[in-house]
């Protein structure tokens, strides 16, 4: 469709600034496109500072805001141009139902709804009403996801059997600074790496689990466990996730609405032996 992208690694971007945006349009960039905190490591990115250095060039901002979502981060309130969701995350939250969102100003949506008109992807009623009737208890639902995701994740950060714990919530993560400063609470994703780093120790640790559901989205009611490298980044090599600084050893949690003890005992049951 004559898109041509360019991924740039934004781990450095507090220490040493921004990797890519001296001479951003001069190599021919007309959009930034960030998402904040990453998957499945939980990255931080300084919306405000990058939308700035971007705009000052001309070139558009976007900000995938799913695993933050509108109750905890608002990136158009820093700088942002356009936000967009996977609506089948924590927006529907029943995982139930397949749907994206873009949010705007006029001239920038008008553009999407137009491609749309021409091409498609248009949503049907019954995802549409599902949608609805999940943001409904949007702010409730994230909110106890918040406060028991921190929970597990100080409770992981303090066993034996694991190496790092991944989330924004901790004064231990790199970005813990910035999304202090852009967020109202810290989402229900985490990851963690166990300190056997290995896909089999993944594939043991994961069927110990009762409460958590195997499968390949978040942001449900239910708790949500997946290996990153068989699930969202498993057509990239091993060498390719190392890069990305994704080990295999990794594995995700999307927290769900259950009480927080429950599990909290099924992950420390799930642990013991490693």
């Amino acid at each position: 469709m004559g898109v041509r992208f360019e991924s740039e690694s934004l781990s450095d971007l507090n220490r040493n600034g921004c990797p890519i945006c001296p001479g951003i349009r001069t190599k021919g960039c007309t959009l930034l496109y960030l998402e904040t905190p990453t998957n499945p490591t939980t990255k931080i990115i300084d919306i405000a500072r990058l939308s700035k250095v971007a705009h000052a060039q001309g070139v558009v901002v976007v900000v995938d805001n799913t695993a933050a979502t509108p109750i905890n981060q608002n990136p158009l309130q820093l700088g942002a141009d356009v936000v967009v969701h996977s609506a089948t995350k924590f927006l529907g939250g029943h995982a139930d139902a397949l749907g994206g969102v873009a949010c705007g100003p006029k001239h920038l949506i008008d553009q999407v709804h137009h491609y749309r008109e021409i091409h498609g992807a248009v949503l049907d009623p019954m995802s549409a009403y599902l949608l609805l009737r999940g943001m409904k208890t949007l702010d409730l639902r994230v909110k106890r996801q918040n406060e028991s995701a921190l929970r597990i994740a100080q409770f992981l950060e303090s066993h034996p059997a694991v190496e790092r714990v991944f989330y924004p919530g901790l004064e231990s993560h790199a970005g813990h600074a910035i999304a202090r400063q852009q967020m109202r609470g810290f989402g229900g994703v985490l990851s963690f790496l166990l300190k056997e780093n290995s896909l089999d120790a993944v594939g043991r640790f994961i069927p110990r689990l009762r409460f958590a559901h195997a499968a390949g989205n978040l942001g449900a009611v239910e708790t949500i466990v997946a290996s990153p490298a068989t699930s969202s980044h498993v057509e990239c090599t091993p060498e390719e996730r190392a890069r990305l600084g994704i080990p295999e050893g990794l594995i995700r949690y999307s927290t769900g609405i259950e009480d927080v003890e429950d599990l909290i005992e099924d992950v420390a049951s799930a642990l013991k032996g490693f």
